[in-house]
């Protein structure tokens, strides 16, 4: 079984509990306009270009089959071939997307198992949507759990019920995305209608799952489903964590480095956002924490 994973983040504390490895899976059917990590949409491979890592060596040029290389990407002449990332010498084009078998990649996560055990950590599995290639997120966790390594899933839950009654078993936290209530704002900011997203959270929780919901919080754009948020997991009685999370645009050098248009809204959500959030949330008695202070 083999998968395509964008990239792994090791010492990771806001990926569930304890140190954390977060392996990011290439792939996701939304498309949020706030993404942080638009290496992880594509399924694919792809070429990245840092231009502030170029030297000028013209190396890429020498290897490019579609001339589409020579100190910078013409994307739209690349047939993402990769061959130029390979033969960069400095890192200025980089391959986000690399293909691991699930015992090569467990054997490689297994070697942060000392932190996972001394902080009561150990493997998120992220993206994209991890459990858009189900079978290997599947096999992965399950190598893990049999080496006594605690896996958690974040995820959109923007996928078939199937995907997430396999992974159930290997899954001690559900980390679950809940953007807005109202379709048409879900439709807006991602792409796709939330209906799906909903049930599948009944379905986790009606389960006994352990969830914590994260809410992005980008003003303008969903700041105004708090309270509708704050409504429908008070009636799901739902006892887990909320964690509302601030929106910025770290993002936008990856968005040029990848050649695909910037998304990103031109908004700034504050501190001070973030707590009013928290504050409504827990006006219906839900354990709603700030993200950035976890307080």
């Amino acid at each position: 079984m083999k998968g395509i994973i964008s990239g792994i983040k090791r010492m990771e504390i806001h990926d569930g509990a304890g140190l954390r490895t977060t392996v990011f899976f290439k792939g996701c059917p939304l498309r949020c306009i706030w993404c942080h990590n638009p290496e992880s949409l594509s399924p694919a491979p792809q070429i990245a270009f840092f231009e502030a890592k170029c030297c000028g060596c013209g190396s890429c040029k020498l290897v490019c089959p579609e001339e589409a290389a020579d100190g910078g990407v013409d994307f739209s002449k690349c047939s993402q071939c990769l061959q130029c990332a390979q033969v960069c010498p400095t890192g200025a084009l980089t391959i986000y997307g690399q293909e691991y078998e699930a015992d090569e990649l467990a054997e490689l996560l297994m070697q942060d198992a000392v932190f996972f055990e001394t902080s009561g950590g150990g493997v998120t599995l992220s993206g994209g949507e991890c459990l858009m290639q189900p079978d290997f997120a599947v096999e992965l966790a399950q190598k893990l759990r049999q080496k006594g390594i605690s896996v958690d899933v974040d995820t959109c839950g923007f996928l078939a019920r199937s995907a997430l009654e396999r992974i159930l078993p290997y899954t001690d936290e559900f980390l679950y995305d809940l953007k807005a209530i109202d379709a048409q704002v879900h439709r807006k900011c991602t792409g796709q209608d939330n209906t799906v997203i909903l049930e599948n959270l009944k379905f986790l929780l009606q389960h006994g799952c352990k969830v914590e919901i994260r809410y992005p919080l980008v003003v303008g754009f969903n700041d105004g489903e708090c309270q509708k948020i704050g409504q429908f997991l008070q009636d799901l009685k739902f006892t887990g964590k909320i964690k509302v999370l601030q929106y910025h645009s770290f993002a936008k050098s990856r968005y040029t480095a990848l050649g695909i248009p910037d998304s990103l809204p031109d908004t700034e959500t504050t501190f001070e956002d973030v707590a009013n959030a928290v504050e409504i949330l827990k006006a219906y008695g839900l354990n709603a924490v700030n993200g950035i202070t976890e307080d």
